[in-house]
């Protein structure tokens, strides 16, 4: 009886870890440009998410005129490479496609303009700009835990 359980156990979690690992592994297919749409607005928080590589993943609680949104942006790496920086209160106009992700309404950036200064994440055909392009479960190209709040459900 106890050994059926652990078989059982052991194929769930072997499940659960393919299951991730395609999540991951499909994170440019969510992308799809014919759905792209251009928002404006202010940023309320920059929130950064570590992964257990060291990596940290950028996204933006960001306030426009329809709601908020949750904006997956890219690695802090990349970003800073491009000489790029975030602050609470910038404006912002971000192209990019709305989404579902982690039961959290969410917009996966594929370019972000700021005082005159465009930063491109991702190519024409949506795919990241940064290399390696692991995109990790949610597209913002860090393997993090799931975002820990829901404030633009």
């Amino acid at each position: 009886m106890t050994r059926q359980f652990t078989t059982r156990g052991v194929a769930l979690m072997l499940w659960l870890g393919a299951s991730a690992a395609l999540l991951a592994q499909s994170g440019s297919l969510t992308y799809d440009r014919t759905e792209e749409v251009t928002v404006s607005g202010t940023i309320l928080h920059v929130v950064s998410l570590a992964a257990p590589d060291g990596a940290v993943a950028v996204h933006l609680d960001f306030k426009t005129s329809d709601g908020m949104l949750n904006v997956h942006v890219a690695p802090a790496m990349f970003i800073g490479q491009e000489n790029f920086w975030f602050f609470a209160d910038d404006r912002l106009e971000i192209v990019g496609v709305k989404t579902f992700i982690d039961g959290n309404n969410a917009f996966i950036a594929r370019s972000l303009k700021k005082d005159g200064k465009t930063l491109t994440l991702r190519g024409a055909d949506g795919k990241p700009a940064w290399k390696p392009a692991t995109e990790g479960v949610d597209g913002c190209g860090v393997a993090h835990a799931l975002l820990p709040r829901g404030t633009e459900l």
